[in-house]
């Protein structure tokens, strides 16, 4: 799947592929364009539920597998709804987002 702005883009796909409440699942993120030069330094993945006002009851743990590829593990959807998928790239000082909905059935 990927997610792209003007200004970003990245390729990413979770394990297992269909997402299940409750269920621990793993993200693959390739940041395959960001501004500015240098490479992407680090990847922030984050879930929020906007009609709740809050995200997940777990901090998931990000490691860079090779320059510009970053897996990240923990992470738990933990009730059924609509849930804001968000991806930060940070690059030097600068930080540029891209987010997507996903709603999780029961």
């Amino acid at each position: 799947m990927r997610l792209a702005s003007a200004e970003a883009e990245v390729a990413y796909r979770w394990t297992p592929e269909q997402l299940k409440v409750g269920q621990f699942f793993e993200v693959d993120v390739i940041a395959c364009r960001a501004p500015g030069p240098g490479a992407v330094r680090e990847v922030v993945v984050d879930w929020q539920m906007p009609a709740h006002g809050h995200g997940m009851n777990y901090r998931p743990t990000v490691t860079e597998a090779a320059p510009g590829h970053f897996h990240i593990r923990g992470l738990m959807l933990h009730m059924p709804g609509r849930w804001r998928l968000t991806v930060d790239l940070v690059q030097g000082e600068r930080r540029t987002r891209l987010a997507r909905d996903v709603d999780l059935a029961p």
